[in-house]
């Protein structure tokens, strides 16, 4: 059955990643070399085409949102910004056009992103038809507190960031990439999740707060989320988020994504239990792997047979009337050959009362009875776990 392979995902996230930034680098050498060509962009005098190093932007101090220094109605293009401090700071109606930011500090006083464009689709070469560009901004090892609000930052990369009580609101965030950083209370509302890929990163916190849907499709990846403490709070934490997480997909109707990450947050979830719950957690994921696993089904069954294969050996058969019975003094005294008669005996009996089919020329003894009478019962236990899951699977 159909299910998210992390590994090939990943494999594809990766490369896509690299052609991506080897996309905007040839892109920005060709913009900076033909800044006269650009058509539609009037570039800030002080920003573009520049590496700013080490710069205050914005206003010191602990101030409220409508005291933030407002920069508006800016085209920045091709600009480095190297380990500069984005404080207090409010970009409203700003284009960025293949900015990189290196070791930026956007969590001291907060920093918002609103009615801005992050990303250049269209192309200035020739033939332009039907061709797009897709030039985005890059974010690396930057400490991120920001509100990005109704901006499209598709294609954007942000990779080794510390992103924290941000919000990304009604945002266009396609194939955004987002890669070994941490996500820590992060809030999005009715934003545009398509193609988005998150590598591994640590999600401490995500809350969605939607009015009407965030979108997700077949291209969105959630990366697994490796454990760090160990602690029941950390496992109940990451179990939280797999679960909303699968809760959203769901909504999207993209089931074998729902059934996925419910399947990782209840592996997760079992490593917070109690003895007793984790017992029961244990036995659930064995037989079906919490209803997404139809071949733990099989497999557990198959077990199960062989498991009371093994025990009718030493409780008993009856081989066209004659009783087998192993016992230590029995069993060194058998062949090969006659071990592995009496196994294809036992495993044929064992098959016939698992399943309730089957021709056996071995009967149970009556020593045997209560065996083959539980092993009845537990064999019409896991049919109906198979053919639950495989009818759950089935149905999406």
């Amino acid at each position: 059955m159909s299910y998210v392979n992390f590994k090939e995902e990943k494999y594809t996230a990766n490369n896509q990643l690299l052609k991506r930034k080897k996309n905007n680098d040839e892109i920005n050498i060709y913009l900076i070399k033909h800044k006269d060509e650009l058509i539609g962009y009037y570039p800030n005098e002080r920003y573009s085409y520049k590496k700013i190093n080490n710069e205050l932007i914005g206003k010191k101090g602990t101030l409220d949102e409508i005291d933030f220094k407002i920069i508006q109605n800016e085209d920045i293009i091709c600009s480095e910004f190297l380990e500069c401090d984005f404080i207090n700071l409010k970009f409203k109606n700003c284009r960025f056009i293949g900015c990189k930011f290196y070791n930026c500090n956007f969590a001291s006083g907060g920093v918002i992103f609103e009615n801005c464009i992050l990303i250049k689709e269209d192309t200035e070469k020739t033939p332009s038809l039907n061709k797009k560009d897709n030039l985005s901004c890059i974010f690396y090892d930057c400490n991120m507190y920001i509100k990005f609000l109704n901006s499209d930052i598709s294609f954007n990369i942000f990779e080794r960031c510390n992103i924290k009580d941000t919000s990304f609101e009604q945002s266009n965030m396609k194939s955004v990439i987002i890669k070994n950083s941490e996500l820590n209370m992060i809030t999005i509302e009715d934003c545009d999740f398509s193609g988005v890929k998150i590598l591994e990163t640590y999600i401490k916190d995500l809350d969605f707060t939607d009015n009407y849907k965030t979108k997700f499709d077949e291209k969105t990846f959630f990366d697994k989320i490796k454990i760090r403490n160990k602690t029941k709070q950390e496992y109940e934490g990451i179990y939280m988020t797999y679960e909303i997480l699968a809760d959203k997909f769901k909504e999207n109707t993209l089931n074998n994504n729902f059934g996925e990450y419910y399947y990782q947050g209840k592996c997760m979830q079992r490593k917070s239990l109690e003895i007793l719950p984790k017992l029961e957690s244990y036995l659930y994921w064995l037989t079906c792997g919490y209803g997404e696993r139809v071949e733990y089904a099989v497999f557990s069954s198959l077990v199960i047979i062989l498991i009371f294969a093994v025990i009718y050996l030493f409780t008993g058969i009856a081989i066209k009337e004659e009783p087998l019975r192993y016992t230590m003094t029995t069993m060194s005294q058998l062949s090969v050959m006659e071990v592995l008669r009496h196994l294809n005996e036992v495993v044929n009996l064992s098959v016939g009362m698992f399943c309730g089919v089957g021709f056996n020329n071995a009967q149970p003894t009556e020593l045997s009875y209560m065996v083959s009478n539980i092993e009845m019962i537990i064999g019409f236990i896991m049919m109906g776990v198979l053919i639950g899951t495989l009818t759950r699977k089935l149905i999406r």
